[in-house]
């Protein structure tokens, strides 16, 4: 009964650890070279992603804020994980380069479904 017992523990935990979540990463950048242009950076998911940069009218986001950015993504489910600045130039011109990693659950990632029209 007991090596019965450890049979079904042992498989109930993979089973768990199979259906846990994994996160997906992605990147806000703010660059200040450019005059304060953001980038957000999906990897090779940019396809998958690339929805949740567009307006209700299906045009591509533009963001002059990393807040700005943020606050669309948040509303997809996506959580800030980490921040880092990268300082470049030369005595004459310093220019600092934002970046903000930013994470989701992999099984919230589908899109939304749209609202059927009347």
């Amino acid at each position: 009964m007991k090596k019965l017992f450890l049979l079904l523990a042992t498989v109930f935990a993979f089973t768990v650890a199979s259906l846990a979540q994994s996160k997906v990463y992605a990147e806000i950048i703010g660059d200040e070279y450019n005059g304060a242009s953001v980038a957000v950076e999906f990897g090779k998911n940019s396809q998958k992603f690339a929805y949740m940069l567009k307006g209700n009218d299906g045009k591509k986001l533009h963001f002059t804020k990393m807040v700005d950015a943020m606050n669309q993504l948040a509303k997809y489910g996506w959580k800030l994980e980490n921040t880092y600045v990268i300082v470049d130039g030369d005595l004459d011109r310093i220019a600092s380069e934002y970046h903000w990693i930013i994470s989701k659950e992999e099984e919230q990632v589908e899109k939304p479904e749209e609202p059927k029209q009347p």
